[in-house]
């Protein structure tokens, strides 16, 4: 992968921040879309930021770690993400005095995937001012090779990660947006804004990839050699990852997070029969969405590995023909997945407000084949 295409191969919904200091994310087709009303509000202060920044004024502040592609398979594949060194004392302290460099923990815990570094910058907060955000992580392409950011890789790039000359490793830097803005304006609304905005296009994704991960770890294959585990584990994540979300459903899940009840589950024909380990197991996997009436959560044709289970309200369903059928949350109609079929033959709306549940393939045939279990 080259730096000219990384930042387009990227899953959908990471911000983007461009040479001319506008705020993007791509779609699964690689087309850059600018969210004007944000780029508009941090105008200003994303030209200034991009000029301190290049020109070297504040980059250790700025540039909070650096996304690459590692010549060996991790559990979470290649993409990799690896945070400079005041962020990685920031995320992890050491309790007592640290003279000179990181710990062995902290440098082992530097690297991970690019959904998992960018929550753990995106929930972390100072004691003192615990609604105030202190990373706003967006990603920016400096056109730099891999031995260009040795401060947040904590060491020299491997041989095999230096390249061939024209070819080396791209790195593409994670720039905290918030670095300039005093804390007392980080609560300021554009901020919080794009910080949310940040939330719902990555997070989102990762407690999918998460659920998969933990689900896998729990089932009877983890008694294959560790090899076969991790192995096992890679694909499943890639298989999430190359899925493509279904942006008009996802936008809807609920903010703070809310899992469902085993009790509520129940009222599923599909979920009857499950014993309490894999109830608890899929309750805690398994968040709430809302929508507000009037809502397109589902079009015709659409392919998918999802399955929507309607909590309450009520929605309505049309199929090529033009002709409606409606579904009310606690009928025999709502007791299975609506508009199951793929590719889809119904276009879904909401007729009036909804929470539904919104349930991945993978996660429904683990639990129906019994390899969950409660977290923890």
């Amino acid at each position: 992968m080259q730096s000219t295409d990384v930042l387009a191969g990227l899953p959908a919904g990471f911000y983007i921040l461009t040479a001319n200091g506008e705020l993007g994310t791509y779609d699964a087709q690689r087309q850059l879309h600018i969210d004007a009303p944000l780029s508009q509000a941090f105008a200003e202060h994303n030209r200034t930021f991009l000029r301190s920044y290049l020109n070297g004024a504040q980059a250790g502040d700025q540039r909070i770690a650096v996304l690459f592609e590692s010549h060996q398979s991790r559990a979470w594949g290649r993409l990799t993400l690896s945070l400079e060194d005041a962020v990685v004392r920031d995320l992890y302290p050491a309790s007592g005095h640290v003279a000179g460099g990181l710990t062995a923990f902290q440098q082992k815990s530097r690297e991970m995937s690019v959904y998992r570094g960018m929550e753990l910058l995106l929930d972390y907060r100072r004691k003192s001012v615990a609604e105030v955000p202190v990373y706003c992580p967006v990603l920016f392409n400096p056109h730099a090779t891999l031995g260009q950011r040795v401060s947040a890789l904590g060491r020299e790039p491997g041989e095999p990660e230096r390249g061939i000359v024209n070819e080396a490793p791209f790195a593409i830097d994670v720039l905290n947006l918030a670095a300039t803005i005093p804390a007392a304006r980080r609560a300021a609304p554009a901020i919080l804004a794009l910080v949310e905005k940040l939330r719902q296009g990555v997070i989102r994704k990762d407690q999918r990839r998460d659920s998969l991960l933990s689900l896998r770890q729990a089932s009877p294959e983890t008694a294959a050699p560790a090899a076969s585990r991790a192995a096992a584990i890679a694909a499943d994540e890639r298989r999430l990852h190359d899925a493509e979300p279904v942006e008009s459903v996802e936008r809807w899940l609920k903010i703070p997070h809310q899992a469902v009840s085993t009790e509520r589950l129940r009222d599923f024909a599909q979920f009857r029969g499950l014993d309490a380990t894999r109830l608890l197991g899929l309750a805690a996997r398994s968040l709430i969405y809302t929508a507000p009436t009037g809502t397109r959560l589902l079009e015709r044709g659409l392919r998918d590995n999802w399955n929507l289970y309607l909590l309450e309200g009520s929605l309505m369903l049309t199929p090529a023909d033009g002709s409606t059928l409606r579904v009310d949350s606690g009928t025999d109609k709502a007791a299975r997945p609506i508009g199951a079929l793929k590719p889809r033959q119904y276009a879904v709306d909401t007729l009036t407000p909804v929470n539904f549940l919104w349930v991945h393939d993978l996660l429904l045939a683990a639990v129906l084949n019994g390899a969950t279990r409660p977290p923890g």
